[in-house]
């Protein structure tokens, strides 16, 4: 997971970093807020485009880092802001989402997302998917060589690859 400048990554993405010093091709400068779920235990936050559903950053697991980030490659509709406004909305993350209205659509856990359903959390997660992706499979794909085809930026790939991995199992169940 993205660390003050690098991503150290869990087990699922150990042999990738993300420079927090770069923001993500075609999103930098872009207008959104900060969001927040937490993935077994940790509380990983996220910068959201709300009016093109697209993630603006990596998975960013430091709260002066993702404050940093948005600085950096962020903006709001009344223009850039400094590190302090930013991690004020960081800090309100925790407490609230403009995406989901329950806490237990934005909380995941590996194994559960390894049995291929997420829960409470399935559509929100879906949606997610939706939004921190860069390419799309051909229409005539089934369900779930689309969602295998999907290439996600920076390291969402943490959130996905374990519900991909259960996803492709249920399918041969």
């Amino acid at each position: 997971m993205a660390v003050d400048g690098a991503s150290v990554g869990t087990t699922a993405a150990r042999d990738g970093t993300v420079d927090l010093t770069v923001g993500l091709p075609g999103r930098i400068g872009a207008i959104g807020g900060i969001e927040s779920l937490v993935l077994d235990g940790r509380r990983l936050f996220f910068g959201f485009d709300f009016s093109s559903d697209q993630v603006l950053s990596p998975l960013i697991d430091d709260e002066q880092a993702m404050a940093r980030f948005a600085t950096r490659h962020m903006r709001q509709r009344t223009g850039a802001h400094d590190e302090l406004h930013w991690a004020q909305l960081v800090r309100s993350s925790v407490d609230g989402s403009d995406l989901v209205w329950r806490d237990e659509q934005r909380t995941f856990t590996t194994r559960v997302l390894e049995t291929g359903d997420a829960g409470a959390a399935q559509g929100h997660l879906l949606y997610l998917l939706s939004a921190a992706t860069v390419e799309t499979a051909a229409s005539d794909a089934t369900a779930h060589q689309a969602i295998s085809a999907l290439s996600t930026v920076a390291n969402w790939s943490l959130l996905f690859a374990p519900y991909i991995r259960g996803s492709h199992g249920s399918a041969s169940r």
